[in-house]
């Protein structure tokens, strides 16, 4: 099939960018518990917890910086290392204009044969990057966040990590993440979990307000996640010939 292409049409490599942005879609965890929290509608206004779920579907936006100089021959859908795409081209120039000029190439002992072969040969040698050239560092904020419960007052939140190009606009990569997420401090919930919260004037809480620092900190909570990163506008743009 790849080779079967090079026969159809003539297309060059074109180099992709160093750094492309994108979108990506997948499953995340978090390490550590959050709750949610509520008082009751009782006179008593008792605080309850709600534990949050660990795993949710996010949508994030996506920084993608390449490990590896590489181009892309759109026809093969394979990549090219940057440093050998003039050789690349050059050879499918030549397998383009055998092939235009003596048509399908299925006698074996023409001499149009045998030059074919070994241009094929010399794409084959030529095509492809090592497994490292294929990497990308990431850097993810995700967007949206949809977990089977409705987290509480939770920051937005992002992470790094490692991606794979599996093909020029296609990523599979994991992150470690971090997010903040408003929590009640450690002491109320100790002191007053299932009870009232006293304010110290006598009174009670009858709301629970996330801006009130004497209640609630920002807590950084850590986790992982699995994407697909879809890339954007990668290819860098066409070099314009000199005029000089």
């Amino acid at each position: 099939m790849f080779l079967g292409l090079i026969d159809l049409a003539f297309g060059q490599t074109a180099d992709l960018n160093g750094v492309t942005f994108g979108f990506g879609a997948g499953y995340s965890h978090t390490n550590e518990k959050t709750y949610d929290y509520s008082l009751t509608t009782d006179n008593n206004h008792s605080l309850k917890l709600q534990p949050l779920s660990k795993q949710a579907f996010v949508i994030s936006s996506v920084i993608m910086v390449k490990l590896g100089k590489i181009a892309v021959d759109q026809n093969a859908n394979t990549f090219v290392k940057q440093s050998k795409t003039t050789s690349y081209n050059s050879l499918l120039q030549q397998k383009y204009s055998l092939t235009k000029q003596s048509g399908f190439l299925t006698d074996s002992s023409t001499s149009a044969f045998a030059t074919s072969k070994k241009l094929d040969k010399g794409v084959q040698n030529i095509a492809g990057v090592s497994f490292w050239e294929h990497l990308s560092i990431n850097l993810a904020l995700d967007l949206v966040n949809v977990a089977p419960d409705v987290t509480f007052n939770k920051n937005i939140n992002g992470g790094m990590g490692l991606g794979y190009f599996v093909t020029e606009n296609l990523q599979i990569a994991m992150f470690y993440d971090v997010s903040r997420i408003s929590q009640l401090r450690d002491y109320i919930v100790n002191a007053y979990a299932d009870k009232p919260i006293p304010k110290g004037d006598g009174t009670n809480y009858n709301a629970l307000d996330t801006k009130d620092t004497n209640l609630f900190y920002n807590k950084t909570v850590s986790g992982w996640s699995f994407k697909l990163i879809f890339s954007l506008a990668n290819k860098k743009a066409p070099q314009t010939p000199s005029t000089n």
